[in-house]
């Protein structure tokens, strides 16, 4: 097999079109086409176009993966999803169906690499969410760990994470009943009050104990 024309894309010059015996083969990046050091004319096996294919593969999923990352904080398993799902939609985009690829070796080794970055941090991850809760959507314990779960983040670290950075749950629970009633008294005679507090993760002994006028110190 023979590389008989190297194209620049008109909408991106950072890439290239690759022919092999004047069909088109898939599109490449400079930074593979100089590791590979192709130029026309090149004669190519299978095997050196399927590492060239999977090196380029690495790349433009870690670029898309670091993208996404950077619009906002993700779990290792939230990016395990979004990399199954980019697979997907780019199926016979970016490669063919065909291809032969332990995409599960493929999404751990782009992970594995925004790790070393520490774009990824389930630890760090629970801990800002748990912190950015606390502010502005104080809840108790159980939603909170719940909330985590369902991030991907691991039971163990949910809960860990919740016992180190909440001290004091019957604090929290002051702060979450003032910040839906103000200055309105807790009477655990209402039904209202009470059905909201344990929705926000309150366990019943809490509330039970809970007295508005007379914060803990």
């Amino acid at each position: 097999m023979k590389v008989t024309n190297l194209e620049y894309q008109k909408r991106d010059p950072n890439r290239v079109n690759l022919y092999i015996d004047d069909e088109f083969f898939c599109g490449i990046s400079l930074n593979t086409l100089a590791s590979e050091a192709l130029y026309e004319g090149m004669e190519v096996d299978a095997s050196t176009l399927d590492r060239m294919l999977l090196s380029d593969l690495k790349e433009r999923f870690l670029t898309r993966a670091t993208n996404y990352i950077l619009r906002s904080p993700k779990t290792e398993f939230q990016m395990y999803r979004y990399l199954k799902n980019l697979s997907y939609k780019k199926k016979n985009v970016w490669f063919r169906e065909d291809i032969n690829l332990d995409w599960d070796s493929f999404y751990a080794e782009v992970i594995g690499r925004l790790k070393g970055y520490k774009y990824i941090d389930d630890e760090n991850f629970a801990r800002m969410f748990i912190q950015s809760r606390m502010r502005n959507k104080p809840r108790g314990k159980s939603v909170l760990i719940g909330e985590l779960l369902s991030k991907g983040v691991s039971k163990d670290l949910a809960q860990r994470v919740c016992d180190e950075e909440i001290d004091d749950e019957s604090n929290l629970l002051r702060d979450t009943f003032t910040k839906k009633y103000r200055d309105q008294k807790f009477d655990v005679k209402d039904e209202k009050m009470v059905n909201y507090l344990l929705r926000k993760g309150f366990r019943w002994d809490l509330i039970r104990k809970f007295d508005s006028d007379e914060p803990e110190e």
